[in-house]
């Protein structure tokens, strides 16, 4: 594989590596190499077993975008995916709406192509998430639909740099989260139902008690702090730290959700209670992890700064993207026409993310 030339990224230097290289890094297949399927399985393969792919990604700030490889079907990118070695993950709690199309593989996310989805961490507001995600694109738009990728280690370094006070209050309190689901699907970005959610051991003839509890058990998985409402809806509070260290580095990283969900409340119009958006969906803003709001200028600050540090990944078919989760956020730009961009999340042997005392 070669670099692309063509890519446009950052210095990794100004995330506080030691060393200075493009953020993302950047490959596409050799011009006079034109693999099969199995071929491509092979290389990503030797690549990943090696040691060299992982070690390639962490100086180049944990992303990698591999460009012109074979893969035109779910089933493809499955399989290639597969090739880095890594133990898939299983979900608790499932805020978006998923398809399952192949092993491992799922829509990105369902919700209307006009919405865009703020930076985040997948799963950063649980204590159960990925280390590692992978995307694929097997359709491009029209227009838009660009998913940008944004270095945790460098908005945590600008957020400690300009509002040492916020980093602190997080360092100090945590963040807290609330998801509520309701008993049909939504489509929005947030719009899974209960049982979509927490439905998994939920069997056809279970009577509403014992479809209760078998949720319950579910939840407690990743939260102790949940409630049923009268119209039969369900909402589960999460408090977890988001000023973290990034072991791989040793650098301090931000990992959460609190950007997307400042965003999507702002986007909705539901900044203020009872946080009811314009979509009739509730958009309650992160708090901190006592129960106070976050100021507002924090708020804003943070999201305005994960913004100014996307780089914009432009789709191809064929190309597979491989995220450190606890290195990097992504977001999503909205489109017109077709888009079809494919999930994979994964987890690692190793303890990769770990909190400060």
């Amino acid at each position: 594989m070669a670099p692309l030339k063509e890519s446009c990224g950052q210095d990794t230097a100004g995330f506080g590596l030691d060393i200075s290289a493009t953020f993302p890094l950047a490959l596409k297949l050799a011009d006079d190499w034109n693999p099969t399927l199995e071929e491509s399985i092979q290389e990503i393969r030797d690549l990943s077993n090696s040691g060299e792919l992982f070690e390639q990604v962490k100086k180049h700030g944990g992303a990698v975008l591999i460009r012109g490889l074979p893969i035109r079907t779910p089933q493809d990118y499955s399989d290639i995916a597969h090739a880095f070695g890594l133990p898939a993950h299983k979900e608790v709690g499932r805020p978006p709406l998923r398809t399952v199309l192949a092993k491992n593989v799922k829509t990105a996310n369902e919700g209307p192509p006009e919405l865009p989805i703020w930076p985040h961490n997948e799963y950063g507001w649980s204590i159960i998430n990925p280390s590692w995600l992978t995307f694929s694109c097997l359709h491009t738009p029209e227009s838009g639909g660009e998913t940008p990728i944004i270095s945790s280690l460098r908005l945590a370094a600008a957020l400690k740099k300009q509002a040492p006070e916020f980093v602190q209050k997080l360092l100090k309190k945590g963040v807290k989260y609330i998801y509520r689901y309701g008993l049909e699907d939504v489509k929005s970005n947030t719009g899974t139902s209960v049982i979509g959610a927490y439905g998994q051991h939920v069997k056809p003839g279970d009577d509403k008690g014992t479809i209760r509890k078998k949720i319950e058990q579910e939840v407690r998985r990743h939260s102790d702090r949940f409630e049923w409402h009268e119209d039969g809806s369900l909402s589960v509070t999460h408090i977890v730290p988001i000023i973290r260290k990034h072991n791989d580095t040793g650098l301090t990283t931000w990992f959460g959700n609190l950007t997307s969900a400042w965003g999507r409340s702002k986007h909705h119009g539901a900044t203020d209670p009872p946080y009811r958006g314009d979509d009739d969906s509730y958009h309650p803003p992160p708090e901190y992890g006592d129960g106070s709001k976050i100021e507002k200028e924090y708020l804003d600050l943070a999201l305005a700064l994960a913004e100014s540090l996307q780089v914009f990944i432009e789709w191809q078919v064929g190309d597979i993207v491989l995220l450190d989760n606890y290195a990097v956020m992504h977001s999503r730009s909205p489109w017109t026409g077709k888009r079809t961009v494919l999930a994979a999340l994964w987890d690692d042997e190793r303890t990769r993310i770990s909190d400060y005392p």
